[in-house]
């Protein structure tokens, strides 16, 4: 496939993308929770409820300076808490919280509620069609992912 080929098709999916599943899943979230807090609860989830700054910023593509403001309305509303790093108290972790936890719960099983609606809608082909392209889809954003961060990695950063 050529890259005008797929730019062509992400610019096409771009609008239905964002109204089938960007804009459903950010009214989902509460009106105090922005789509970095959400990322940032998700991404200590994964990660054992614990990371440091420079992890999590690391993780989010974001400079340190706003993973900090993240993380400051992550801890204002109870989500999170810095803790001092057991082995080297220089280090600083974000802690979720049980109040964290239950949130990403609650989000997700509303969050799930909305989608699994949308799925039913669909035949069961285009239900699997959808699921190997979502598939597909995180498999390369993980690659890509990876890739950045071993090309951070020989850089220092």
């Amino acid at each position: 496939m050529k890259t005008s080929e797929m730019q062509e098709l992400l610019l096409a999916t771009m609008p239905q993308w964002h109204y089938w599943i960007d804009k459903p899943f950010k009214t989902l979230l509460d009106d105090h929770v922005s789509l970095s807090m959400y990322y940032c609860i998700q991404l200590l989830r994964e990660h054992g409820d614990t990371m440091t700054m420079s992890e999590l910023a690391r993780s989010t593509h974001s400079p340190k300076q706003q993973v900090t403001k993240t993380v400051d309305r992550l801890t204002e509303c109870g989500f999170a808490e810095r803790v001092a790093d057991p082995s080297d108290r220089r280090i600083v972790r974000l802690k979720l919280t049980q109040e964290g936890r239950e949130y990403i719960d609650r989000f997700l099983s509303q969050d799930a509620a909305y989608y699994q609606s949308m799925f039913e809608e669909m035949p069961p082909d285009e239900q699997e069609n959808f699921c190997q392209a979502l598939k597909a889809l995180h498999q390369c954003f993980c690659h890509m992912h990876q890739r950045k961060r071993e090309q951070n990695d020989k850089k220092g950063i």
